[in-house]
């Protein structure tokens, strides 16, 4: 049973690394020249906006439930997941389904983010100005942070999906032809 909640934990969190990347795609993209223009153009600078605002949240609030450990039952977060693979036993049962040196990488991963100093900025941020509304006492996060660790993280959670057995594809796979979507969202 337990092997089998990493499974369906694993099978949200890669839905989850595919919607982080999408979002990195469509900010990034709204944020170039050609993205500017059409928006200057339209006259729609305060829509835009609440657009930006909208897409941040959200890429925050999955980014950072990501490493939110589990306090109830039935929580799926990605971190319980990588809890549970701590026994040796569900360790175990997971690497006959799938492939031991990816689980043993994307466990290697999953440590040097939730160690990236980065995340603690990004949290405080989560908890202050979007989730809750409270005094934020440190700097925001920088956006070239908030999205090195979104990235990171799609990247661990692409190895756990794959070293569980959970998929076989790549998030690069699942891209294609987003960015064009997206350049034609903000055209």
């Amino acid at each position: 049973m337990t092997a089998q909640m990493v499974c369906n934990i694993v099978k949200d969190a890669w839905v989850d690394a595919n919607e982080i990347l999408k979002l990195i795609e469509i900010l990034e993209t709204g944020y170039t020249p050609v993205a500017v223009a059409a928006i200057k153009a339209a006259g729609t600078d305060d829509v835009v906006q609440c657009i930006y605002r909208a897409l941040w949240s959200r890429l925050v609030m999955i980014v950072t439930r990501a490493y939110a450990d589990a306090r109830c039952p039935g929580d799926r977060h990605a971190q319980y997941a990588f809890d549970l693979l701590e026994d040796p036993a569900v360790r175990s049962e997971i690497k006959k389904k799938g492939d031991r040196a990816i689980l043993d990488e994307a466990i290697k991963l999953w440590a040097k983010c939730r160690g990236d100093h980065r995340r603690q900025s990004i949290d405080r941020f989560r908890h202050k100005q979007i989730a809750h509304w409270g005094i934020l006492k440190n700097r925001k996060p920088i956006i070239n942070d908030v999205l090195a660790v979104s990235r990171a993280t799609a990247s661990a959670l692409e190895r756990l999906a794959q070293g569980t057995g959970v998929v076989s594809l790549t998030l690069k796979s699942q891209l294609v032809g987003y960015q064009d979507k997206a350049k034609r969202f903000w055209a």
